[in-house]
């Protein structure tokens, strides 16, 4: 007898309204779906980089309008059933939003009509399952699984990735409504059959094909929501929608038909044995997983009308029977603790409800009439039987075990009494979230093909057969065509599924005793492998000296540059006697600066040669008009200085570090020498060559009409390229976050200067260099200066302040956190792009009102770089100085 107790009541606090969003968001998307959709097919364009024919192209017609019907309307049920189902889980705000993003991911995915836009959501349903199988990510064995995935479908995904390049390489446009154009174009190709083979890859990985079939299983590792997800409308089927998508392309070829006729069938035989081989209930389905999606490879492989028909069937009936049996399989796991078969029975008296959806889901995947999956087996049965012998043989194996699992998985939780030590049962039905979703998947099995067969046909499998096969005229499907060989088949493997079910004890036994190949521990083999190899090479990399690794970059260089050495003609070398006194007065003390620097064994030397190196660098810049190069590398130089100055209390002296042997230093040298004449006569031959004037004419002549500026660089920045400015600000701002998270966050006492003049000083002059710094700021468009370099100048005199009183002042005074200052300059930044959107230009194209102002979004973007360029560098100095003090 079973001893059932209540599930405990959640308290109305715990109850979070505001999860109801979720399952809202694939409602509306499904019903914008049905509200768009036409059987001819819809399309939405827009431009994304058309230099490289990369549109943000979307197309619905009949296969994407299938799967992204499934999408939203099983998304919307798996949504509901989490509610219910992770009811007291911490993280059901992540979990839900992880569910989201998978399933929008896979939207994109379905109805893409650009293959590169295509691999952009391809990739994204990796990276949003990787978090959802690793979700209880303080479990080793969810993290393990989690990584597996990530690693077998991404390496595919590069396969993939170049199957698609060569793949609109050969017909000229990464359109998928274009490449579906040029078949024979493309089936004449050299690369045909390379790009074929990469995609296969890809796909294979993808939809877990043998050999790649054990991430799948393992991916059980995730909440039960996930799996029912995973297994029946999501990411294992995207292999299967490509398939279909590019069959018209690759239809043809005896490589296709073979490649996944043979994968196919075996992937669905081996797997059949794997799945009767388990014990656990979610194990048992996953197999059964990989045992469906072999099949549908299989059918699209031999590609004919029935075949195409058959696999669009058995992708509806296999998602709804699928995600009802898994969330019949976490309400058992809810209810008593396991999901091991052997221990689970008697449960039909407490889960009646969801025996009630098992019991319907279990027949559609036997293909019992007049549900769902009777319907798919006929139509899969026919088209094996169109194509051979062989191939019906192969389906027909795999079905019967599959009855025979379908029957296991009711019979032995349910109704089997076992005289064994009775299993604590919690009541979970009376949350109407567990079992309503599952029990309208399975009403759907029936109510598809009884009720909606006519609609079904319309509206999806003949537009369907079409999209895969352009040339088809494919019938309306049926459901009763007489007393035929599939009939007879399906019947018969119904009555041969029952037989294995029988001898399912022995089968078990002897399977247990077997030692079958084992594909996940060739994984686990090459893993370690790689492991190995990257422990011995970061042993010999890795050495933690840094003048080891200067040596290693400082010997490659050479090499590299000394591998062609590089003449300088003699011409070339008389213009250099031609300089002028003071550039040559400049390049000795370049070189006396290196050398005091190199040689000297004070710090402060030391130090103060190296900024004089940088600061007679900068007068050279400023002798050959640039202004701008030099204003922003003298204030570099200046923050550089401050830096090593925060540093050098901290840094040994000089005169107790170990000299190097001599035989060291003379390679030093050599090497030093080697890499400096090198370069130098490179840039003398680069100086020699006549630059191409094209592109410094463009900005000189379009600088002010179209940038309203005088300033040509600043205008480059912030106008003709402002889309580099603003990834090379964020960099900044990210290099700040993460030296700030490296260093300790303790408050720090730092006892003040005891200077009043240096204090005093220090206020009046970080006043007037944060005024002229907005002065350059405001100033930039027409005359040197701009954001970047009137943040340096505030950061300097705000520097200056830190030094004479302390952090905390300096902090005080800025009112916001550095990196909240930071944030702010690029969120201005990003909304002068928007508004550029909002009046239908690029993102951050220029606007001006020169009518009414001198104002622009280039000077609000100007401005963003000022505030995130303060924040970033700002944070890390405080912060350093915080933690060196």
């Amino acid at each position: 007898m079973d001893n059932i107790t209540d599930s405990p009541e959640t308290p109305n606090s715990q109850k979070h309204v505001s999860l109801l969003i979720f399952p809202l968001i694939p409602i509306v998307l499904l019903f914008s779906i049905l509200s768009w959709y036409q059987p001819e097919g819809v399309s939405w364009q827009g431009h994304w980089i058309p230099g490289l024919d990369i549109n943000l192209s979307f197309r619905l017609d009949g296969l994407s309008f299938l799967f992204a019907g499934l999408i939203t309307g099983i998304g919307a049920l798996i949504q509901f059933y989490a509610l219910a189902y992770m009811r007291g889980d911490g993280g059901r705000f992540s979990f839900h939003l992880y569910l989201t993003l998978f399933m929008l991911s896979m939207l994109g995915l379905v109805t893409s009509d650009n293959i590169l836009l295509l691999f952009v959501f391809w990739e994204l349903t990796t990276i949003t399952s990787y978090l959802l199988i690793g979700f209880n990510h303080e479990q080793n064995e969810s993290r393990k699984k989690a990584l597996q995935s990530l690693l077998v479908t991404g390496a595919g995904g590069l396969a993939f990735l170049a199957g698609l390049i060569f793949l609109g390489q050969m017909a000229g446009s990464y359109e998928v409504s274009v490449i579906l154009q040029q078949t024979e174009q493309i089936a004449d190709h050299p690369w045909f059959v390379t790009s074929l083979l990469l995609i296969l890859l890809g796909v294979f990985t993808k939809s877990a094909q043998f050999p790649f079939h054990f991430w799948l299983p393992n991916a059980m590792a995730a909440p039960t929501p996930v799996s029912a997800y995973l297994h029946s409308a999501t990411m294992v089927k995207a292999g299967v929608y490509l398939l279909a998508r590019l069959s018209p392309v690759y239809s043809d070829s005896e490589v296709w038909f073979y490649a996944l006729v043979i994968v196919g069938g075996f992937t669905a035989i081996w797997c059949a044995l794997l799945a009767i081989k388990q014990t656990d209930l979610k194990l048992m389905l996953a197999y059964s997983t990989n045992v469906a999606l072999g099949e549908l490879v299989l059918l699209i492989g031999i590609g004919t009308e029935f075949a195409l028909t058959a696999a669009l069937l058995f992708i509806l009936a296999h998602s709804f029977y699928k995600a009802a049996l898994f969330m019949v399989v976490g309400n058992i796991d809810k209810a008593t603790g396991t999901r091991d078969i052997r221990k689970l029975h008697g449960l039909r008296a407490v889960l009646v409800l969801s025996l009630v959806a098992a019991i319907l889901a279990a027949l559609s995947k036997s293909g019992v009439p007049p549900l769902l999956g009777f319907l798919s087996k006929e139509y899969m049965y026919k088209s094996g039987l169109e194509a051979s012998g062989l191939i019906t043989a192969v389906l027909m194996l795999a079905n019967v075990f599959m009855v025979a699992l379908a029957i296991a998985i009711i019979y032995k939780p349910f109704f089997a009494n076992y005289q064994r030590e009775p299993i604590v049962v919690k009541q979970v039905e009376s949350s109407k979230g567990l079992w309503l979703p599952a029990m309208l998947l399975a009403v759907g099995s029936v109510a598809a093909p009884v009720l909606g067969l006519g609609w079904l046909n319309s509206q999806i499998i003949i537009p369907g057969v079409i999209s895969s096969l352009p040339a088809a005229t494919p019938d309306a499907s049926k459901f009763w065509h007489g007393i035929n060989l599939p009939l007879l088949l399906s019947v018969l493997t119904l009555l041969l599924g029952g037989a294995v079910y029988a001898l399912y004890p022995r089968w078990l036994a002897k399977q247990k005793k077997a030692i079958l190949p084992n594909a996940e521990a060739v994984f686990d083999l090459i893993m370690n492998g790689l492991m190995r190899l990257a422990t011995w090479q970061t042993r010999c990399l890795q050495q933690k000296r840094l003048s080891n690794y200067v040596l290693m970059f400082s010997v490659v260089l050479a090499v590299i540059l000394l591998s062609q050495p590089l003449m300088i003609a003699p011409e070339r070398l008389m213009e250099l006697f031609q300089l002028n006194f003071y550039e040559i007065a400049i390049a000795l003390l370049l070189i006396s600066a290196a050398l005091v620097c190199t040689l000297s064994h004070s710090r402060l030397l030391a130090v103060a040669s190296l900024s004089m190196v940088g600061f007679m660098t900068t007068l050279v810049f400023m002798l050959y008009s640039a202004a701008d190069v030099a204003k922003t590398l003298l204030l570099v130089e200046t923050l550089m200085v401050v830096f090593v100055v925060l540093l050098m209390r901290h840094m040994p002296r000089l005169t107790t570090v170990v000299r190097h042997s001599k035989k060291r230093r003379l390679l030093h040298a050599v090497i030093a020498g080697g890499v400096g004449l090198s370069v130098s006569a490179l840039l003398i031959n680069i100086t020699a060559q006549p630059l191409d004037p094209t592109l410094a004419q463009f900005f000189a002549n379009n600088s002010l009409p179209e940038g309203h500026g005088r300033n040509i660089v600043n205008v480059i920045l912030v106008d003709f390229r402002a889309i580099d400015t603003l990834g090379e600000m964020i960099v900044v701002v990210i290099a700040g976050i993460a030296a700030i998270s490296l260093l300790s966050s303790q408050n720090y006492k730092r006892a003040p200067v005891h200077s009043l003049i240096f204090t005093t000083t220090a206020q009046i002059v970080s006043t007037l260099m944060l005024v002229f710094s907005v002065y350059l700021l405001m100033r930039g468009h027409n005359e040197p200066g701009g954001g970047f370099i009137g943040a340096l100048i505030a950061v300097i005199g705000l520097a200056l302040l830190m030094f004479a009183k302390s952090p905390k002042y300096v902090r005080d005074r800025l009112h916001y956190s550095p990196m909240g200052i930071a944030m702010f300059g690029i969120c201005l930044s990003f909304i002068a792009g928007l508004l550029s959107m909002a009046f239908h230009l690029p993102f951050l194209t220029g606007l001006w009102w020169k009518d009414v102002l001198p104002l622009g979004t280039p000077l609000l973007f100007d401005v963003g770089i000022y505030f995130a360029i303060i924040g970033g560098v700002m944070g890390i100095l405080l912060r350093v100085n915080e933690v060196l003090d």
